[in-house]
């Protein structure tokens, strides 16, 4: 008799041998209720790719049978009021938003973005690598360039004479998504909520009356517009997309550059080939995945493939799985710069789409470059590579000491 499958979210194989970790699973079920967590997961590319735009399933988690609102406004007003009311789980608000930020992200503004992006890049980055000695890119790149990316970008350093107090809090909003936090972790987190949405209705007050060339100006212009969205809607849209929205791309940037460092022969093939750049990022974010596993909440019973999935009941959509499916990517083990991704799920798929997919690709691809430019000759120390296995939402390398060759 067959054993069911059970989910080892806290094992080495997720982290450190995704592909082994899904080819596993999806051996013995490619579709399973995990048996101690009670939620479902899902491995294969198809199947997640339906799931994401599914309209039985929600992305927010206050549809899910262990969300309590009352107890969350009671105790956290400030987080629930952004979580709650977040726009871009809400099914009225969503798509104005999305028009926002389309009407925003002009092609001056894209410009101007990428300007911005290379800048902080050079700034951050170049002083670290561009010279002899050990950079734990785990530590001194990862964690501060995607908060300095996005402050520069909507205008923070602009606004307010505080940035890095900014930052500091918008670092620990960001943990909001872990579910394991405890009360005190929770108090510390409304503490930065309250602080957040003051700073951020401040901020847009400023921007009305004295746009700048930033993303706050270019959403409050849009949003003025438009019509449909409040400052409220606004200050959520900004910070989800500030703090929450530079999480991932914090640990996919470690997982990016251990890639880049320890793949000698695509390494070598793009520094031959600078014009396979974009195609490079592509598969980087697919083999190095920073996110363990994307969620939907189910609003309502509902019947997938012959499984029953009960209204209230979590989904967890595995990245491992979808970006290592052997239908859809030839020897998905292999990093392949030449690789065509155009079926890859890395950024999600339907209206919920990273808003922010741009800019999590041009850090990237600049941050790349930067180590193909100013350390060519830069190697892992691949012994010292430390991991944390307890980091429940993403892969997490948390030591990656590299030598820069120079």
């Amino acid at each position: 008799m067959s054993t069911a499958p059970a989910l080892d979210i806290f094992g080495e194989d997720i982290c450190k041998r995704p592909v082994e970790f899904a080819n596993r699973l999806r051996a013995q079920a490619p579709i399973f209720l995990d048996p101690n967590m009670g939620v479902w997961v899902i491995l294969n590319h198809e199947d997640v790719k339906q799931l994401l735009v599914h309209e039985d399933l929600h992305i927010s988690p206050k549809y899910s049978a262990n969300y309590s609102s009352a107890e969350h406004a009671a105790k956290y007003p400030a987080w629930y009021k952004m979580r709650e009311f977040n726009p871009f789980s809400d099914d009225v608000k969503h798509p104005l938003i999305r028009k926002m930020t389309v009407k925003a992200f002009s092609p001056s503004a894209l410009r101007r973005i990428e300007h911005q992006i290379k800048h902080a890049v050079d700034t951050l980055v170049k002083p670290l690598i561009g010279v002899p000695g050990v950079v734990d890119v785990a530590k001194e790149i990862s964690p501060h360039l995607p908060y300095r990316v996005l402050c520069a970008l909507f205008g923070v350093d602009r606004l307010r004479e505080d940035s890095e107090a900014f930052l500091e809090h918008c670092r620990v909003y960001a943990r909001l998504i872990d579910p394991l936090l405890t009360d005190d972790e929770k108090a510390v987190i409304e503490k930065s909520a309250a602080y957040l949405a003051k700073e951020v209705a401040e901020m847009i007050v400023q921007s009305r009356k004295h746009p700048g060339e930033d993303l706050i100006s270019d959403f409050v212009r849009a949003a003025d517009e438009m019509g449909g969205l409040n400052d409220d809607d606004l200050a959520c849209a900004i910070i989800a997309l500030i703090s929450t929205g530079s999480t991932a791309t914090v640990f996919t940037l470690t997982l990016v550059v251990h890639a880049l460092l320890t793949q000698h022969e695509q390494r070598a093939y793009l520094m031959a080939h600078p014009e396979m750049i974009d195609q490079a990022v592509e598969e980087l974010v697919r083999f190095a995945h920073g996110g363990k596993f994307a969620y939907r909440f189910a609003m309502r019973d509902l019947e997938y493939r012959g499984f029953q999935i009960k209204k209230g009941q979590v989904l967890m959509m595995s990245f491992a799985g979808i970006s290592n499916d052997p239908k859809v990517f030839d020897h998905p083990e292999q990093c392949e710069f030449a690789r065509n991704n155009k079926a890859a799920l890395s950024f999600g798929h339907g209206v919920h789409y990273c808003v922010g997919a741009h800019v999590a690709r041009n850090e990237i691809r600049f941050l790349v470059k930067a180590f193909l430019d100013y350390a060519p000759k830069a190697r892992v120390l691949t012994d010292k590579i430390e991991w944390n296995l307890m980091n429940i939402i993403n892969r997490e390398i948390s030591t990656l000491l590299v030598d820069t060759g120079n």
